[in-house]
């Protein structure tokens, strides 16, 4: 079964900046990428195995199209692969992502409180992702129709529409939570932030133990007191592109 991770991107260079470095990283550890990007991205600018471009749809944000257009990957291949959903931000940093390949897995669910299922990690088989998602084979109206049923990629409030895919995929997935298997992150201490996780909002600090992750800029990300240190962090482990 091959195993593909799934990022998106629309036209905005602080998050395909990352395209190269991810692709390199999930390829080391077996997992091909799978980009799904907005139809405005120049498409000389991704390094993906597969580059899936979504046309617009009528009312919706070109930045909810790219955020939820990885629930819509399976409509997109057949046969005998797993699809796990991650962010174009979050580089992986040791091979720690080993699923049944037969199941629904989520990584972090902890981290939400249990309140949502977070996009940064959920994985499973095509098949699987179909009946979960309700997948028709026809992205456009799957996503329409879906974003009809909950209104909320239309709202202006950006908490409300930002925060969609985890929404929608929350909704979806409940109703096979008693096949999920969880794999629970933790907080590093005193924090919010998962164990073994580099993140921006720690200023890129190491953490003690086992790397799992990092949860990279993606603001000005090529600023001089940014740009640095992720490629610090990257070529320490899987040297210069």
């Amino acid at each position: 079964m091959e195993k593909l991770v799934i990022v998106s991107t629309n036209n905005n260079p602080d998050y395909y900046f990352y395209s190269p470095y991810i692709k390199k990283a999930w390829n080391k550890y077996g997992w091909k990428v799978c980009t799904m990007i907005t139809d405005d991205v120049p498409v000389s600018e991704i390094h993906s195995d597969y580059i899936i471009t979504v046309p617009k749809i009528e009312g919706i944000r070109q930045e909810t199209i790219a955020q939820a257009s990885r629930l819509y990957a399976a409509n997109h291949f057949s046969g005998d692969y797993y699809l796990m959903v991650s962010d174009m931000d979050l580089l992986p940093l040791s091979d720690y992502w080993k699923p049944e390949l037969d199941k629904i897995t989520s990584w972090g669910h902890d981290l939400t409180d249990y309140s949502f299922y977070p996009m940064g990690y959920i994985g499973m088989p095509v098949n699987k992702w179909r009946d979960v998602m309700q997948l028709t084979g026809d992205t456009v109206k799957d996503f329409e129709r879906d974003a009809k049923w909950l209104g909320t990629p239309y709202k202006s409030d950006w908490e409300t529409w930002w925060n969609y895919d985890w929404d929608l995929l929350t909704k979806r997935v409940s109703a096979y939570s008693s096949e999920i298997v969880k794999i629970l992150r933790g907080r590093q201490p005193g924090s919010c932030y998962a164990v073994g996780r580099v993140d921006r909002g720690l200023g890129m600090a190491i953490p003690p133990g086992q790397l799992i992750d990092a949860h990279c800029d993606n603001i000005n990300v090529k600023h001089e007191d940014k740009l640095p240190r992720f490629l610090n962090l990257f070529n320490s482990i899987y040297g210069e592109l």
